[in-house]
């Protein structure tokens, strides 16, 4: 049977919304989506400028802010002045933070076992294959399309 372009794209989109849903509703502290991220991106990231931390979350400062102040009231980040930037703020996990995204990784390890539970490792090679592969195209898409606005 063969699969058109349209279905197959809407597939993988609803696999990868299902993943992020679920993965989102076990990862919340307190009910707040996103939480979870900025979390693991802090905890990836130590003491990374807010400016920063923003650009790596793909969010507004502004709204990467009200996350901080929840996640520093809620005690899971302790945000300090930057010593060499008075006006930069880093943030950093407090000990509350850093047993929630342990939590959050064993979690995630836990759940990607049961949900490759029926899938091979020839499988999962061929599907690593086929989303390199793709990647490759999207990249070099990207560049072209960088090259055209260049030009125009």
């Amino acid at each position: 049977m063969a699969v058109s372009d349209e279905e197959f794209f809407k597939r993988l989109a609803d696999l990868v919304k299902d993943i992020n849903s679920t993965i989102q509703c076990a990862a919340q502290p307190s009910n707040f989506r996103g939480q979870g991220r900025i979390i693991d991106l802090i905890a990836h990231h130590e003491g990374c400028a807010q400016r920063e931390l923003a650009v790596l979350a793909g969010v507004k400062p502004g709204s990467l802010t009200e996350v901080l102040e929840r996640l520093e009231r809620n005690g899971y980040v302790s945000r300090q002045r930057d010593e060499r930037d008075r006006r930069g703020i880093r943030g950093t996990l407090t000990t509350r933070g850093r047993t929630f995204h342990a939590d959050l990784v064993a979690k995630r390890a836990a759940f990607a076992r049961r949900l490759l539970t029926d899938v091979s490792p020839k499988e999962r090679e061929q599907f690593i294959r086929v989303v390199d592969k793709m990647q490759t195209q999207l990249t070099d898409m990207m560049a072209k399309n960088a090259q055209l606005k260049r030009k125009g």
